[in-house]
């Protein structure tokens, strides 16, 4: 309890030096479950207005959590015949061909780069109503993926909105790899994510695209960098520029960014620490 409070008031000290030294500060709320303390990805949804998606990593539950925009947990999708060997990432997006709203999980982790392949599950995106607490969805699409350039450790993923690709970014080199897989992926046989470049960027664990594809943000645990693509740059074009740093209060173990449903703003999520409560930040 006194770790808690400590860690309250210390929030407290630095919101009013911001306000005095006049920094925009980002809004927070605490998150009022505890059944996400390894929180590792977030998204926004695309059919439920203020609902996010977010879910626990490795060995947690085959669940996706729905949470408001105020941190209250909605309810859990359980994902059936999925398992969580390490969920690191989470995104939504709609299908190019059926229009449909999708939630992609991606069970991407690999801390010592052994696993010949990696899998992403796609389920359609259910309408969250006060109704239900527990959502079982069947309708479940498993991608199996494989590296050019053999096993890899990864903790980033989104999807392009008017492609349908899937970009995955690394997490450990110096210069870490932006790899492909294209559009309509396979659930029959094994997708190859195609390297095509690098960044100036390590350790990354979160990214997101906003939902008109204009802009990429991409999170390590120091920061979060927004990256411009516009119209006419291709992804690969615009993560291997310089970026722009972006507002981030460092958190105890920060592996979740997403854009807003409107790509305004973004919000972030951390893993538990001790007894201190996880926070929702929220910038604008």
């Amino acid at each position: 309890m006194m770790r808690k409070r400590i860690v309250i008031t210390a929030a407290v000290f630095l919101l009013v030096i911001a306000a005095l030294l006049g920094i925009k500060t980002p809004r927070t709320n605490v998150l009022e479950t505890d059944r996400i303390p390894e929180a590792s990805g977030i998204a926004h949804s695309l059919i439920n207005e203020n609902v996010l998606y977010t879910h626990n990593d490795s060995g947690g539950e085959a669940s996706v959590f729905a949470i408001d925009t105020q941190g209250k947990l909605l309810a859990e999708i359980v994902i059936d015949g999925a398992k969580n060997r390490d969920w690191e990432d989470i995104a939504t997006a709609i299908d190019p061909q059926d229009g449909k709203a999708y939630i992609y999980i991606g069970e991407i982790g690999d801390n010592g780069a052994r696993y010949p392949s990696v899998k992403i599950y796609r389920a359609p995106e259910p309408v969250i109503t006060k109704a239900d607490s527990i959502y079982q969805i069947s309708d479940v699409q498993t991608y199996s993926i494989v590296y050019e350039d053999g096993p890899r450790d990864a903790e980033a993923l989104f999807v392009e909105p008017e492609t349908g690709d899937i970009y995955i970014i690394s997490k450990r080199e110096e210069r870490v790899g932006i790899y492909q897989v294209s559009y309509p992926q396979s659930t029959s046989e094994v997708n190859t994510a195609k390297k095509l470049g690098t960044m100036n960027m390590s350790w990354v664990t979160a990214a997101d695209i906003s939902p008109d594809g204009k802009y990429i943000l991409v999170k390590n645990y120091p920061g979060i960098r927004r990256y411009k693509k516009g119209k006419r740059r291709s992804v690969t074009q615009a993560l291997s520029g310089k970026g722009k740093n972006m507002p981030y209060n460092l958190e105890p173990q920060g592996e979740a960014v997403c854009f807003d449903a409107r790509g305004k703003g973004y919000y972030t999520l951390s893993e538990a620490s001790g007894d201190a409560p996880q926070i929702l930040y929220y910038y604008k």
